[in-house]
């Protein structure tokens, strides 16, 4: 099934809407997920977001430095096209203006288990809670078309804004992993602390886990996938 990311970031620009995954809450689409493809490291426009977007979250990101789009582009071309158990799509609004990121990565096609990661709404859009039904909408497609049994997310533990919406979607935390600080120039890691820390850490990796079927009891009216169909894929 990797053949189905493949061929979501090959589109081309006059297939791009059929790709799309459109944002659907009671009846009216308030957006949709469009894929990062090919073409889209020409486009100046969404390079340019998402480095800034970037930029201005890159306190919630376990790795942080100086964000150029040059920079991106490489990170796009290499980290995202190139790489085949990866996504990422753009969030766009009703208007489809970019308003922000999410994607998965590390999709295990034997086990259907994958990452979600690089959630990030970049702007503020007209419906307040459109992050949340963006995650709906992914993690929606990601068991119809990828098969996905269980999912996972990482998140620094200072970050309960994300903590609690991934609580909102039936994630639970599984492990807490402490951090030390390591700063190379200007590049700043948090890394596994190795060891007897003294004292409390001062940031820790929280890994949380949302199971198929969790998702499907939760939110399966309204991403329209019953429990029958879950059960399917186990």
């Amino acid at each position: 099934m990797k053949a189905i990311l493949r061929e979501y970031k090959q589109a081309r620009g006059e297939q791009i809407s059929s790709y799309c995954l459109p944002i659907i809450v009671d009846g009216k689409v308030l957006g949709r997920l469009k894929p990062l493809t090919i073409e889209s490291i020409e486009n100046e426009m969404e390079m340019k977001a998402l480095t800034e977007w970037r930029a201005a979250a890159s306190m919630w990101f376990a790795t942080q430095f100086p964000a150029t789009e040059e920079g991106t582009k490489a990170w796009v071309q290499h980290q995202i096209i190139e790489v085949d158990d990866r996504i990422l799509f753009i969030l766009e609004d009703e208007e489809q203006t970019p308003i922000g990121q999410i994607g998965l990565k590390h999709y295990d096609e034997t086990n259907k288990t994958c990452e979600y990661d690089n959630l990030l709404r970049g702007r503020k859009g007209r419906y307040g809670n459109i992050v949340l039904y963006a995650l709906l909408t992914l993690g929606a497609w990601s068991l119809r078309e990828l098969g996905i049994q269980k999912g996972y997310l990482n998140v620094l533990s200072d970050n309960a804004r994300a903590i609690q919406i991934y609580k909102t979607l039936g994630a639970v935390e599984v492990e807490r992993r402490p951090l030390r600080k390591e700063a190379d120039g200007e590049v700043i890691r948090w890394i596994p602390a190795v060891g007897q820390l003294e004292g409390e850490p001062e940031r820790e990796m929280v890994t949380m886990v949302v199971t198929r079927e969790a998702f499907i009891r939760r939110f399966g009216d309204a991403v329209g996938l019953d429990q029958e169909e879950g059960e399917t894929w186990t």
